[in-house]
Formats: structure tokens, C-alpha cells, sequence
């Protein structure tokens, strides 16, 4: 690059960052200023090296932990930290995402002590930068941290009866003839007792139709109850305080009118979050019905009080809520504000998508019928799950059997043979030198190929030689 082409680009630059500062308040500009002012020491350290930092800017770069309610309520106090500088929300909204990506990586790796050294300008726009991708970072974190928690209270609930009920259960075999053969002998001796006709009756006796009974009730409408309320009662004292809190830092908002109850169901459970142990939902309250309320939960969710009046359970209701909204996060129905991943997916589509509908369908080589589409796409599920099902039974590598260690059995491959070629080389190498350490090739690799020329800084800049950085990159290594 010519240097007045530099200067030039210097320039524009330094242009641009300007105008992103001025956008800012005072207040705003003193907070984020505030993060990188508090470092005890003044060093010369290169760019990551050295210091920690302040404590909120530290936070605000650490990466989230596994799921657990620890985990969100640490996502959630990140994602106030950030809320609590001020950003406005169209602040980069003429900037190319490209140039903010670049801004951000540049203040995540340099230290505190290097972005004091920049102009203002730069180093307001190089922070404000890495708050505004991380707020739309941390708020994908958050979602994806409901949807596995959600997902985790159900699966823990289920294991949990099961495990409870498993030893218990046994399958009966043959039920038609039980039933046959409990009929025949109760009309043969109609005067008789069940101990001295039924239970001869059957092979095993009492005890089979003692298992017979336990297995419709472990499999029939008891088992779905005693999961549900395993359920409410890991909900209610777990993972309730994270999942409510949730619903004060998170926005959620759906462009179909169909799924506005659930939005509507989720105000309700934060409006009501404080009410301590209230069981019910006062009788004057509005209560929006959705489709989670049905089937398996219908008569879970409702209760008749001590009065006889149908009631509604808060706690129940609030994990019927939750367990909506995962399933409407999951397809995008339901989306949030200031997401990334998990944004208005109207964001997804151009602006005239609409208008050049029939070209952006032929482009996407997709019908315009949306029938002709699910049809093409079961028909092609349906092909392929039935090739799975036919080609599995004859893999010799793959067992598929009830265990408690898990049904699917993989057989470890066999070694492959070494390729000749690579034998050969091995063979030289040591011919020629002996054992070579791998680090002493890597360091000849890089002397001789002059690879890490190719090497920049994320800064843009850098005042390493490549003799210095191939000696410090060798040190780490």
C-alpha cells in the first residue's frame, strides 16, 4: 500500500470511529471509558499479555459455563453489566457487520493498558463494539440456556419415575388368554371365591395379575401424572429462580398471532412471580389458554379446590408455560429481542422478499405450494428412514439391544493398514536423523517456508519480526 493510500484509509477510519463516539451520551462514554480505567499497573506488555483487567470487563469476555442454574444466573448478571453502559440499539446500524466483527475482536484480545493508549474515539468505538456483540452473545446464551434447562427438568423427571418404577415392572405376556381363561373359570364357578377360581385360573396366579395391574398403572395415565409432578416439584425448587428471572432480562415477542397466548402466559407467571406460596391464581384472574395445556397436562393443571371450584395450579401452569416456549423458541415462532441467533427471523429474509416472491423461490429451487413442499420432503424422509431401517440389522459393526449402558453398541474398526508412502518417510526420516522431535520439525518448517510472513494481528497492526514471533510462538508451544 502507497503511504498517502494509507494515510487516506487512516483517515476514513479514524472518521468513522468518531462519528460511532459522538452518537454516545456522556454517561455512556464515562462507563465504558471506566472499563479499561482501574488496572493497577502501567506496563508496556503486548497486546493480551499480562494483565487481567477490571473485573466488569474480565465478566463481560469470559465464555459461559455448562447448563445449570448457576451458569444462568452468571449469563444473566453479564448481560445487566452490559444493559447498564447505555449503548443506543442503532448504534452501528450504518456500519458493516463485517467492520463492527472486526472492532469487536480487536478490544477482546488487547489488554487494558494497550486501549488506554488509543485516541478516545477508537477506544470508545473499539469497546462499545465488543459490548454490543456480546449483548447479542450473551442474550443467545440465555435462550439456548432455557431451552436445555426446560428440556433437562423433563428429561431428570422421567428418568427419575422410571428408575423409581423399573425394578418394580414386569411386562405380562399373554393378556388375551389371561383374560380368556379369568372368564371361563368365573363363569364355571360363578358361586365360587376369587382366591379358590381366578387365581388357578392363571398361570403364576395372584402374582401375575398383580404385575398386571402394576404394568397398566406404571404405563397408563398414573405414570404420565407421577412425571409431571416429579416434575413441578424439580421446577418449583430448582430451577424456578433462574427461569423467572429470566423473564425480566429477556424479551420475547412472536409475529403469529396464533402463539400470542404463550407470550401472554409468560406475563402472567412474572406478573404473579412474587406471590409466594399461593397454590392458585385468584378466580377474577385472566388465563391465557394455549395448547400446552392440553392432553397429558389438562388434568394436571386444573384442580378443584376444597369450594368444588375449578381452579387453576400457578406452579403447574408456570411449567406448562416454560415448556411452550421452548418448543416455540425452537421453530421460531417465538423469538427475542436483541438476539442474534434466535432474532425476529423477518431479519432473515431481503427486505423485498416479498415482492420478487416467485424469483426468490426459483432461485431457492423450492415450490411456491406449500404442500408440494411438505409432500416432497416427507416422501423424502420416508426414503431414507426406511433405507436406515432395512441397511441397519445388516451392519456387523452395530448391535441395537436394551441395555442399561445404552442400546446402541458400536463395534471399534479395525486398524487400517499404514500407507506405504507415509512408511517410507517415516523410514527416511529416522535413516537420516534419528528420532526427531515434532517441535524441532515445526521449527524447521517455519524457518524454511517463511509461513508465519502471513501472520497478522487482529489490532490491524503489530511491531513483532517474524524471528520474534516464531521464538515466542515456539516457547508456548
Amino acid at each position: 500500500m502507497r503511504p498517502d493510500r494509507g494515510r487516506r484509509a487512516a483517515s476514513g477510519r479514524g472518521t468513522l470511529t468518531a462519528r460511532i463516539s459522538a452518537r454516545l451520551t456522556v454517561e455512556s462514554t464515562e462507563r465504558i471509558i471506566a472499563l479499561v480505567v482501574g488496572a493497577d499497573q502501567e506496563d508496556d506488555a503486548a497486546p493480551g499479555e499480562g494483565e487481567d483487567g477490571p473485573p466488569v470487563l474480565g465478566k463481560i469476555k469470559e465464555a459461559p459455563g455448562n447448563v445449570s442454574l448457576e451458569t444462568m444466573l452468571t449469563e444473566i448478571d453479564k448481560l445487566l453489566a452490559v444493559r447498564a453502559v447505555g449503548l443506543p440499539a442503532d448504534l452501528f446500524a450504518d456500519v458493516a457487520p463485517k467492520v463492527v466483527a472486526g472492532w469487536r475482536a480487536r478490544a477482546a484480545v488487547e489488554s487494558p493498558s494497550h486501549l488506554r493508549t488509543h485516541p478516545l474515539p477508537l477506544r470508545v468505538t473499539l469497546l462499545a463494539a465488543l459490548l454490543h456483540e456480546r449483548e447479542r452473545e450473551i442474550t443467545d446464551t440465555l435462550v439456548e440456556l432455557l431451552i436445555s434447562t426446560v428440556h433437562r427438568i423433563g428429561a431428570r423427571a422421567e428418568k427419575k419415575v422410571t428408575e423409581q418404577l423399573v425394578n418394580a415392572f414386569k411386562k405380562v405376556s399373554g393378556k388375551e388368554n389371561i383374560l380368556f381363561k379369568l372368564a371361563e373359570a368365573s363363569i364355571g364357578e360363578p358361586e365360587g371365591t376369587v382366591r379358590e377360581v381366578v387365581y388357578p385360573a392363571v398361570s403364576g396366579g395372584e402374582q401375575t395379575l398383580r404385575e398386571l395391574v402394576h404394568e397398566f398403572k406404571t404405563r397408563g395415565p398414573v405414570y404420565r401424572r407421577t412425571v409431571q409432578t416429579t416434575l413441578k416439584a424439580s421446577y418449583t425448587n430448582h430451577y424456578r429462580r433462574g427461569l423467572i428471572k429470566l423473564l425480566d432480562v429477556l424479551e420475547f415477542r412472536s409475529s403469529n398471532h396464533t402463539h400470542r397466548p404463550v407470550i401472554e402466559a409468560l406475563a402472567l407467571v412474572a406478573r404473579y412471580a412474587a406471590a409466594g406460596n399461593t397454590t392458585y391464581y385468584p378466580l377474577g384472574e385472566t388465563l391465557p389458554v394455549h395448547k400446552a395445556m392440553g392432553g397429558d397436562w389438562a388434568e394436571v393443571v386444573h384442580r378443584t379446590d376444597k369450594r368444588g371450584r375449578r381452579r387453576v395450579v400457578r406452579m403447574v401452569y408456570e411449567v406448562v408455560a416454560f415448556q411452550a416456549l421452548r418448543d416455540q423458541l425452537k421453530c421460531k415462532e417465538i423469538w427475542v429481542v436483541g438476539a442474534d441467533k434466535w432474532r425476529n427471523p423477518d431479519e432473515d429474509l431481503p427486505q423485498d422478499f416479498a415482492e420478487r416472491r416467485e424469483e426468490n423461490y426459483r432461485e431457492l429451487r423450492k415450490p411456491l405450494n406449500a404442500a408440494v413442499f411438505v409432500d416432497e420432503l416427507r416422501e423424502q424422509m420416508t426414503t431414507e428412514l426406511t433405507l436406515l431401517n432395512d441397511r441397519m440389522p445388516k451392519l456387523s459393526w452395530l448391535d441395537i439391544a436394551e441395555r442399561k449402558s445404552g442400546a446402541i453398541r458400536l463395534t471399534p474398526a479395525e486398524a487400517q493398514p499404514e500407507p506405504k508412502n507415509l512408511r517410507r518417510i517415516k523410514g527416511e526420516v529416522q535413516r537420516r536423523w534419528g528420532i526427531v522431535p515434532l517441535i524441532d520439525m515445526l521449527k524447521e518448517a517455519v524457518l524454511r517456508t517463511s509461513c508465519l510472513d502471513a501472520v497478522t494481528s487482529v489490532s490491524g497492526g503489530g511491531s513483532l519480526s517474524a524471528e520474534v514471533l516464531a521464538e515466542r510462538l515456539l516457547l508456548v508451544i
